[in-house]
């Protein structure tokens, strides 16, 4: 609908163009037969109430123009601005959700499809400004998920991804050695009882963790494909550390040592500088 109204309003102000330009032509030109150059001055200039009300007509269509362009700005502004405080409220949600490293099914299902909308809501964002800044409430939440989905070690502080008896959903299931034992320890009991008016049945308890709502988590913390990374446009310092005489002489030193050396099982090399 936007685009036929603004080819609507397009076409018009070229019309009405059209026409004062021929209506200037038809006034101003120099090449005006004989007979008409008899009649009186005024008859020469016949064609200025034409020319007054087409150059009117095409201020008001460009004024127009110029201010639907304007409003419609600002309202995807608006859309936008909206988009991101409602993701940026989802990955806090998400985060929170999980942030206690529990693993429980049902908030696990919650957490993925709040984070689902939130990314939906990321891809309506069309001014550039805001979609910069939803980048990074996303780049926040997946720094946040990835230290709750973590651990780290209490000497070298390396963090390790969760094994996977915590996903059969049991509390207590670093105690299981195999997935066999934990996924039995998960597994529902069953129960016979008799139906009663007086008391509400026994409601079986899915334990083990949902494994689309896993997915779901997962693939967040992954970069996308189209993932723009500042970082690429960096370049380093190149083994000028020896002009170094601020906070970055030890910076400058490593970046320089690290660009030209490498180490593996316990013995250095040098890059090949080619």
């Amino acid at each position: 609908m936007r685009t036929t109204i603004t080819i609507l309003i397009l076409s018009l102000a070229a019309i009405v163009a059209m026409v004062l330009i021929i209506a200037l032509l038809l006034t101003f030109d120099s090449r005006i037969p004989e007979p008409l150059a008899e009649l009186p001055r005024l008859a020469q200039w016949a064609y200025l109430p034409t020319i007054a009300i087409s150059a009117g007509v095409l201020v008001a269509l460009l004024s127009f123009e110029r201010e639907r362009r304007k409003h419609e700005s600002e309202n995807e502004r608006m859309r936008s601005r909206i988009f991101l405080e409602r993701a940026a409220s989802a990955f806090e949600a998400v985060c929170r959700l999980l942030g206690n490293r529990n693993n429980d099914r049902m908030t696990w299902v919650r957490a993925a499809r709040t984070l689902l909308r939130a990314v939906q809501l990321g891809k309506k964002i069309r001014d550039p400004d805001y979609k910069l800044a939803y980048e990074l409430e996303a780049d926040r939440a997946r720094n946040d998920l990835y230290n709750s989905l973590t651990s780290a070690d209490e000497l070298t502080g390396v963090r390790s991804p969760l094994p996977p008896q915590f996903f059969y959903g049991i509390p207590d299931w670093w105690k299981y050695e195999t997935l066999d034992e934990a996924a039995v320890k998960a597994s529902s009991s069953i129960n016979v009882y008799s139906m009663s008016i007086d008391k509400l049945p026994p409601q079986p308890h899915l334990k083990q963790l949902s494994p689309r709502s896993i997915v779901a988590i997962y693939d967040f913390l992954e970069y996308p494909n189209d993932y723009e990374d500042l970082l690429d446009s960096v370049d380093t310092w190149g083994d000028k550390w020896q002009d170094s005489h601020g906070v970055d002489q030890g910076a400058r030193r490593y970046v320089a040592h690290a660009d030209s050396t490498f180490a593996i099982d316990g013995k250095l090399h040098k890059k090949d500088s080619r």
